[in-house]
């Protein structure tokens, strides 16, 4: 169909932007815009109607192919070709402008929405065939259809009740275009692009196409309609030669059934223009979606046959490596046992005492430090251990983070001098010791001065050093004493500084020492790190040197603390090895103001408390009012309590507490995934009970994967 033309957007612009290529690009514009006017004229040549209507036009596959392989920068050749074709046979230069501008605007859609999908340009997956077929095609060359139909009611060459049956034919030359000419020219890079074809292959692609030839002759000038008879042969170049045999073979079989139709041979003869149109488009659609997908296809498994056959290779060679490396291995396995049998006759007494002190003070720290953070509500929690990579002895670098009455979290972090059983068993002593005398009294002051004394009257050999934070969520604040350790260092968005208040003298050190404590807010968002001096001294380094090297890389840092703590441990210190044990701990509470409330937390009576201090917290810093607030608390805390008590029975599990407000109305669910016990007692439609008249609605969806609680309560937000 005449008054067509393709613009298409390329995948990628092949190098065409350099100055010095500006030859080359003027070269392909030039040479694009002759192969768009000559497709052109044989898609012109091959009408049913007058000069109008033609059921193949090859310059929509001519466009798409352009801007696929050479870039968007052709546009001004098929543009210009476009108009060039147009101008003759429209009813003025404007129809033939827009109608050039439908015909570029077409292929370059076809082409920009191929690219986005990841359209490859050697049709090697069904879904690159789908891709060309419905996109490329079917969808894309509805643009120019609509522009060109439109314009051609608008000029008044065809009347409106024409307008549906002009769309159709346009489309349908259109989408034959592309699915008739761009494959085969896609297709020509491959020829150097894939492995050369040997001289068999070449003379069954001539056998092929010459069957193909013959056939489609014969079909088109038959009186008899066995045009499907070509069909075996374009199977055929499809598994034998894949793409660069079949998309040479169906655009020849097109063309001979185009020009048999315009001709009206064979088939075709004494047949009405419907009856054309219908039996050509069927036959061109068939020979396309035939040819392009079993060819696909066939390159799809190609491809996947020979990834097993090269990892099936690539297996029995590793498998042969490996066999070889393990018989290796054993040889030299059993050398070292014999050797190491010997050595170990030859091991003094001492050697031997030393070596299970080291297994024991190893064993006696590892099962000491905490195997994993414990689950804080609202506050995000890491901690790191790093031992020493240049030294056998244990060192007593140590961490611990405590869960307190009252939503309080207790955090310390110290170091005892030297190495060995004795330094393990001094750090489990004070570990344990902090814990005791945080659970009786949390505040610094009253922990340090029980550890001073305990030091002091043991007494210790080794010089300790701690640092005891003591975090208030509620207040945001915290409270910190210093006993001699490397300051703490705070991250609060620019502002990176060190916690150099509180200080006092290492543990032990004077016989009676006046502790006192400092104050700092801690934002939610702000990170808190403390560490030990493995961290920061290097003995060719100062001490100083090393703070400010990782307040430098620190400075700011608003990610992950996780990977926080990873990157600290990556760049510090620099020669990638750890001279003394490295004990590393980050708090930061998280930002629970304007988004919504997410907590997993284990289904623990334990942890009742610190959900509702978060879910406090939440509502505070909210803007709920204080007693809508509180009673939403209360009914939080009594369907925690429900699960804690009937959702799972003896077995471990978890729940999850969500919170939102919508609209002023605070939604709280809390969920588990457990199966409900019936309860000994009343308690649990008692805690329902108190839920209903704490909240204005309240809906239990309970079932064989859990059992679901959603609270809803209108409140007063006090602050935006």
């Amino acid at each position: 169909m005449a008054e067509r033309t393709r613009a298409s957007w390329v995948s990628r612009p092949v190098g065409l932007r350099l100055p010095a290529e500006l030859g080359r690009t003027a070269a392909a514009i030039v040479l694009v815009g002759a192969a768009y006017y000559l497709g052109a004229r044989l898609g012109l040549s091959l009408s049913l109607v007058e000069r109008n209507v033609t059921p193949l036009w090859p310059p929509s596959g001519i466009a798409l192919a352009a801007f696929l392989v050479l870039g968007r920068s052709m546009w001004p050749a098929v543009a210009l070709a476009a108009l060039a074709v147009n101008l003759p046979i429209s009813a003025g230069p404007v129809p033939a402008l827009f109608t050039a501008v439908g015909n570029t605007l077409a292929p370059l859609v076809a082409a920009i929405v191929l690219e986005r999908v990841g359209f490859r340009r050697q049709l090697a997956s069904r879904r690159d065939a789908l891709a060309i077929v419905f996109l490329g095609a079917l969808a894309s060359m509805t643009i120019s259809a609509t522009i060109g139909a439109t314009t051609l009611v608008a000029s008044k060459a065809i009347g409106i009740d024409q307008l549906a049956g002009a769309w159709a034919v346009w489309w349908t030359g259109d989408a034959m275009g592309v699915l008739a000419v761009a494959p085969f020219l896609l297709c020509i890079p491959l020829f150097w692009e894939l492995e050369p074809w040997p001289t068999a292959r070449w003379l069954e692609a001539a056998a092929i196409l010459v069957l193909t030839v013959a056939l489609a002759l014969w079909t088109a000038l038959s009186g008899l309609s066995l045009l499907f008879l070509v069909l075996p042969s374009l199977g055929w170049a499809s598994w034998r030669l894949q793409l660069r045999g079949a998309a040479p073979a169906a655009l020849t079989a097109s063309l001979i059934a185009t020009w048999s139709a315009t001709h009206e041979f064979g088939p075709f003869a004494g047949t009405s223009l419907l009856e054309k149109m219908l039996t050509l488009q069927a036959f061109n659609a068939t020979v396309a979606l035939m040819s392009f997908f079993l060819a696909a296809l066939v390159t799809e498994r190609m491809r996947f046959a020979r990834a097993l056959t090269s990892a099936a290779a690539d297996l029995e060679e590793r498998v042969k490596t490996r066999t070889a490396q393990l018989t290796a291995t054993n040889d030299r396995l059993r050398r070292e046992i014999h050797q190491r049998y010997e050595t170990e006759q030859q091991l003094t007494l001492e050697e031997a005492r030393t070596r299970r002190e080291h297994l024991i003070a190893e064993t006696l720290q590892r099962n000491l430090l905490p195997d994993r953070m414990p689950d804080i509500p609202g506050v995000a929690v890491a901690a790191r251990y790093i031992p020493a990579t240049a030294d056998l002895h244990v060192g007593g670098d140590w961490y611990d983070v405590i869960p307190l009455r009252g939503g309080l979290v207790g955090l310390v972090i110290g170091d005892v001098a030297g190495h060995g059983l004795q330094a393990a068993a001094a750090m489990a002593q004070l570990r344990m010791a902090v814990r005791a005398y945080a659970v009786h009294d949390p505040s610094p002051v009253a922990v340090m001065n029980g550890l001073h004394e305990l030091v002091h009257e043991l007494p210790m050999a080794e010089l300790v050093t701690l640092l005891y934070v003591l975090y208030d969520p509620d207040a945001g604040t915290i409270r910190f004493t210093n006993a001699g350790h490397p300051p703490a260092l705070l991250i609060d968005g620019a502002d990176t500084r060190y916690l150099e208040d509180g200080l006092a003298p290492p543990l032990g050190v004077l016989a009676q020492w006046s502790y006192a404590e400092a104050a700092q807010q801690l934002r939610p968002g702000a990170t808190l790190l403390l560490y030990t001096d493995g961290l920061v001294e290097e003995r060719t380094l100062s001490i100083q040197d090393g703070l400010d090297r990782l307040q430098a890389e620190a400075s700011g840092s608003q990610a992950d603390l996780e990977a926080l703590c990873d990157h600290v441990l990556s760049v510090l210190p620099e020669n990638g090895e750890v001279a003394d044990d490295i004990a590393l701990v980050a708090l930061r509470p998280l930002v629970l103001a304007g988004v919504p409330l997410s907590l997993d937390v284990p289904a623990d009576a334990r942890m009742l408390l610190p959900v509702r201090h978060a879910v406090s917290r939440w509502l505070r810093e909210s803007g709920v009012d204080e007693r809508g607030a509180g009673e939403l608390v209360d009914a939080c805390g009594a369907a925690c309590s429900n699960v804690v008590r009937h959702a799972y029975g003896a077995s471990p599990g978890d729940m999850h507490v969500e919170a939102r407000i919508v609209d002023g109305t605070v939604e709280l669910t809390v969920r588990d995934h457990g199966r409900r016990r019936t309860p000994p007692d009343r308690s649990s439609s008692l805690g329902l009970t108190l839920i209903r008249g704490l909240t204005d609605s309240v809906d239990v969806n309970s079932g064989p994967d859990g059992t679901t609680i959603l609270m809803r309560r209108n409140v007063v937000i006090v602050h935006e």
